[in-house]
């Protein structure tokens, strides 16, 4: 079974589109999830959400798309973010809001967990050091986590009791611990790449032990940047989220 997760959209249709076409190259067949933050940054929400329902996408709400729905405070977002926050909500369709409203902050799908965040703290914490990678280790419901919000690819695995970083070099690697996978973000990478990334998850088996999960790959794929910028331009959104695609910050 292969399944491709997503994460941190944001609204950008083109790296969606490009991520899509780079599943249906590489495994046609594949399952896709997602790990929320489907709206924000970015001028596409709409069209957005019409293409993961389209591929009945199955995933977990972020906390853009909380802020959008009004069910989270965005005083401690920074001024831009806040101004597409606001601009999304004003142009989402009712009846994207109310499938964005259906999505859970966490769900476990056999021996995967999907949350944006962390278990602990769905919607706000980023996992970026080795700490916070072993506290959230030690409390997964099942052997794998996918996550983003960071926007930065990550593979954490617990190793005798600690965490490790463990280095992703564009090869599939096999999952043989407790292990937390930062798919990246497709619409708004941050590791300086701009290149959107996800991961391809092949399952070995349909059991769930440790040493039977198979392998995972993160994948990076050009799209067109220049339109996204275009769009975000257009909406009057702010210049600094057109810039930044172009920066991979």
């Amino acid at each position: 079974m292969k399944i491709a997760v997503v994460s941190d959209i944001h609204a950008n249709l083109a790296a969606l589109q490009a991520v899509l076409a780079d599943i249906d190259a590489v495994a046609p067949d594949a399952v896709i999830w997602h790990t929320g933050d489907i709206v924000g940054y970015n001028a596409e929400p709409n069209e957005v959400i019409a293409l993961l329902r389209e591929r009945s996408a199955a995933g977990v709400m972020g906390n853009h798309d909380a802020a959008v729905l009004g069910e989270l405070d965005v005083s401690w977002f920074n001024p831009e973010a806040a101004a597409a926050v606001k601009w999304t909500a004003t142009h989402l369709t009712p009846e994207n809001a109310t499938w964005l409203h259906a999505l859970p902050k966490i769900s476990e799908m056999g021996a995967a967990t999907l949350v944006h965040g962390s278990p602990r703290e769905p919607l706000g914490e980023y996992v970026i050091d080795a700490e916070g990678a072993r506290e959230n280790l030690l409390a997964l419901p099942t052997p794998v986590l996918f996550h983003g919000h960071t926007h930065v690819p990550a593979y954490w695995a617990l190793r005798g009791g600690q965490s490790s970083l463990i280095d992703i070099d564009g090869r599939a690697q096999r999952l043989l611990s407790p292990s937390l996978i930062n798919v990246g973000s497709v619409g708004q990478p941050r590791d300086g790449d701009v290149r959107a990334s996800w991961v391809l998850w092949d399952r070995s088996d349909d059991g769930s032990a440790i040493g039977a999960l198979g392998t995972v790959q993160w994948r990076r794929v050009s799209y067109d940047i220049a339109r996204t910028q275009s769009g975000v331009r257009a909406a009057g959104l702010p210049e600094f989220l057109a810039e930044r695609l172009a920066a991979g910050q």
